[in-house]
């Protein structure tokens, strides 16, 4: 008979963090201890069908180490709840990111490399994530993404299969609704889908719900399998067309034709070399700007409604030195019923 010794682990609650489609409550707590905040996950043992479970997400955690993982402080119980501590990282997550602002193409780049990394390494101890999305990727203090969050993770079965327990509404496979069966492409989905909400923002894509009429899991299945959410054809103007055909890939509806590892996926990410630093702001519903800093001078296009509510563009290269504005005849654009196809036409020119 095994004979444990229990300790007595302390901590004081800070501030819950909010967060989307999450089964658990998450928090900032001090721990006299280690005299330091961690991050503190509540998870109820009711949540498990048996106790063998309750460590399970902190055994996956501690088991695959990596840069881009993660790594657990300690695990620990009481009565009600199961406690995970893990470090707790300032600059807050992915989706905190791009709520307050829009990526270059170079930022999405990099991060996605970075989490990107972290899934290969899980993928390589058969082990699926099933929660990937934009509050899952932590920023580092080193800038470095993290993937976190094994709550929904599972061990391929000796077919190569897994099965889901819980899963984000918002990020299930179209695989759930056609066949039933997953693997590691229901990863590259969910990954291909963050990446998508960092090209174009929360808004962007929550939107979406409203413009095709979504309010009820029958629909948001039926979209997801018919291929119509999230809408693959609508980007921001500043993202290059090979990203969003590598992001198209990574959502295909299909696991046969989208990309069949991570690895392959990153390498393609990799090899983008060019308009990766345009960058995108929004000044209001009816005006936008892009803008490309090459070092002496400022490349920048406006977007705007017109007075007789079509859309336009026009460009001027601006020398830093003094803020001479020489207008760019190439960049101007009008007569637009959309600000989309704007969007498209000008996505072209840059």
């Amino acid at each position: 008979m095994i004979t444990y010794t229990d300790t007595l682990l302390q901590f004081e609650p800070k501030k819950e963090i909010g967060s989307e489609g999450r089964n658990s409550k998450v928090y900032i707590a001090y721990d006299p201890q280690l005299d330091c905040d961690l991050v503190v996950k509540k998870i109820k043992k009711t949540e498990f069908s048996e106790a063998k479970n309750f460590f399970t997400e902190a055994q996956m955690l501690y088991s695959t180490q990596h840069p881009n993982i993660m790594p657990i402080k300690y695990a620990t119980q009481d009565n009600d709840h199961i406690y995970i501590a893990m470090d707790y990282l300032q600059k807050g997550s992915i989706n905190s990111l791009i709520e307050s602002r829009y990526l270059t193409p170079r930022e999405i780049i990099k991060i996605s490399l970075e989490f990107l990394s972290g899934i290969h390494y899980m993928h390589a101890k058969r082990l699926i994530h099933f929660d990937i999305k934009p509050t899952n990727i932590l920023i580092s203090n080193a800038n470095k993404a993290i993937i976190t969050d094994f709550g929904t993770s599972k061990y391929l079965n000796s077919n190569g299969l897994a099965e889901y327990e819980k899963i984000y509404g918002l990020h299930i496979p179209p695989e759930d609704f056609n066949f039933g069966r997953f693997s590691f492409y229901s990863d590259i989905y969910q990954a291909g889908l963050t990446i998508y909400r960092m090209c174009n923002g929360n808004r962007f894509f929550k939107d979406q719900l409203n413009i095709l009429k979504i309010g009820t899991h029958k629909e948001l299945a039926e979209a997801i399998a018919n291929d119509k959410f999230p809408d693959k054809k609508k980007y921001l103007p500043h993202i290059p067309d090979k990203l969003r055909k590598i992001i198209s890939k990574a959502l295909n509806i299909q696991v046969n034709d989208r990309y069949q590892s991570v690895l392959e996926m990153m390498n393609d990410l990799a090899l983008l070399e060019n308009k990766l630093d345009w960058v995108y702001t929004e000044k209001t519903n009816t005006h936008s700007v892009l803008s490309l800093d090459t070092g002496n001078h400022i490349s920048e296009i406006s977007l705007s409604a017109s007075e007789n509510n079509t859309w336009e563009s026009e460009g001027y290269k601006i020398r830093k030195s003094d803020g001479n504005r020489t207008r760019i005849t190439t960049y101007f654009k009008s007569g637009f019923a959309t600000k989309q196809a704007l969007f498209e036409t000008v996505s072209k020119l840059i």
